[in-house]
């Protein structure tokens, strides 16, 4: 069975639409507010890797064979999604190769995650992926919790007017407050995955968890590997993100052969997106590689997104008591240089005063300040001489606004406010936590990760360490 068979089964259809709220029979009735198609007919056909489409393009999409995601920005909710993924710098394609291997190795991580979310009384739909899994839920927009997410929200002052601007694949505005409850949603998981990493290193979890894909040294299996917890959807406008929906095709190691390899792209067939949750491990994996056994599961696997409006009260309070919360609200009160007062304060800072291997993101920022690592390291190295987080995240601002470095990223489309506060959020989190405690902040560590420039160059990242040597 082919992929254009498969998806004309009316199960399969049925599923995929209730990932997006509403019916296949009426695509109009999704609570998606768009969808997204991906793979090699686009390429083929319209040399395009993807494209963004209105809801009525739904049948196109699958008679396409293309992967399908759905997007963030809902209707009538608050999405909450935890996208987890193992990575391997020095073989990427590992996880299609042996994916028996890997999955069992992350298992320990995808029980922690569903232990933690029960504590509160959540059961977010699993989503087994190509590289990792979803966890999936939502919050109505009219609930006390939705509510409070919008007063843990920030929303920069550019991405404000943005919001008000209908374009492209905005059919309609999107409001201030819901840009606040997403944003604040991603906070709200951060702190659920502060505690799933702390708890897995407490346990020696084989192999480092990172939030998104920052460079590593050796795991103790001897592999530059990790597993990453992806929460960068929160960093950009509502309306430029979208998750893959269960059910669809995975074709990532086809259309990204440069990135896993030639062999696994030509000799491993696309997988399929399955929900999982309490299913064993084996079966999922057995049934993900064959289109007639993945019909035969979606006749009892539903797949609506499960709506914790209430029960996500309890995930809340914990927060809102959490010494996060409070390193939070002093990152958004305190205020960044606008960009008139820049050339008085973050254009002071000489990049000579800091390592090789750090100023290289001020000196060439495109494309090296979009790379979450070198974000990482300006982070830690700045803290260490005295720099608050925010003005951290003011720097990066002023770099990525400035059309002089003929940006690679479209901030007409992103919002280069919000990118850089999350990211510097995420890592002076991590520092101010004490969950990064710098282990890897030395140059023998910047050489295994290939982020070292020069050996012997006369810095010594370990004294950049903000409290010391540990």
């Amino acid at each position: 069975m082919n992929f254009f068979q498969y998806y004309k089964n009316p199960v399969i259809r049925e599923r995929i639409a209730e990932y997006c709220g509403g019916s296949p029979d009426n695509p109009d009735s999704f609570t998606a507010q768009y969808l997204v198609g991906y793979g090699l007919e686009l390429l083929r056909e319209k040399h395009i890797e993807f494209m963004s489409a209105p809801r009525e393009y739904f049948n196109y999409l699958l008679e396409k064979s293309l992967d399908i995601y759905r997007s963030v920005w809902d209707i009538e909710f608050t999405l909450g999604v935890l996208d987890i993924e193992y990575f391997n710098i020095d073989d990427p394609g590992a996880i299609y190769k042996n994916p028996e291997e890997i999955f069992s190795l992350i298992e320990p991580a995808y029980a922690k995650i569903r232990e933690v979310f029960a504590r509160f009384g959540l059961e977010p739909l699993t989503i087994m992926t190509g590289q990792g899994y979803h966890f999936s839920f939502k919050i109505s927009r009219f609930s006390a919790a939705d509510k409070k997410l919008e007063g843990i929200g920030f929303v920069a002052e550019k991405l404000k007017k943005r919001y008000q601007m209908i374009k492209g694949r905005r059919k309609r505005a999107v409001s201030i407050r819901h840009g606040k409850a997403f944003e604040g949603m991603g906070k709200v998981l951060e702190y659920a995955v502060h505690t799933v990493m702390e708890e897995l290193a407490g346990e020696n979890f084989a192999i480092p968890c990172v939030i998104t894909d920052v460079s590593v040294g050796k795991s103790s299996r001897g592999k530059r590997e990790a597993l990453s917890f992806d929460l960068s959807m929160y960093g950009d406008p509502i309306f430029m993100r979208d998750i893959r929906c269960p059910f669809s095709t995975h074709q990532k190691n086809k259309m990204q052969w440069y990135k896993v390899g030639k062999d696994v792209a030509d000799n491993i067939a696309p997988r399929l997106a399955l929900p999982r949750n309490d299913a064993p491990l084996k079966q999922i994996l057995a049934i993900r590689t064959s289109p007639e056994k993945t019909i035969e599961y979606a006749q009892t696997a539903g797949c609506a997104i499960p709506d914790f409006s209430k029960e996500f009260l309890n995930l809340l309070s914990s927060y809102e008591a959490s010494h996060l919360r409070t390193i939070h609200r002093d990152f958004d009160e305190t205020r960044a240089h606008t960009e008139k007062e820049w050339p008085e304060t973050y254009d002071m800072l000489d990049p000579f005063t800091l390592p090789e291997c750090t100023r290289l993101a001020l000196l060439l920022p495109n494309d090296n300040m979009l790379r979450p690592t070198n974000i990482q390291n300006l982070v830690r190295v700045l803290m260490c001489k005295g720099w608050h987080p925010r003005h951290i995240a003011g720097l990066v601002t002023s770099k990525y606004e400035r059309k002089q470095y003929n940006w690679t990223e479209n901030w007409e489309k992103y919002d280069a406010a919000s990118r850089a506060n999350f990211y510097v959020r995420i890592f002076s989190d991590l520092l101010l936590t004490g969950i990064d405690g710098e282990l890897d902040l030395n140059c023998v560590s910047a050489g295994e990760m290939n982020f070292c420039l020069k050996e012997w160059c006369g810095w010594n990242l370990s004294d950049f360490k903000l409290k010391g040597e540990n």
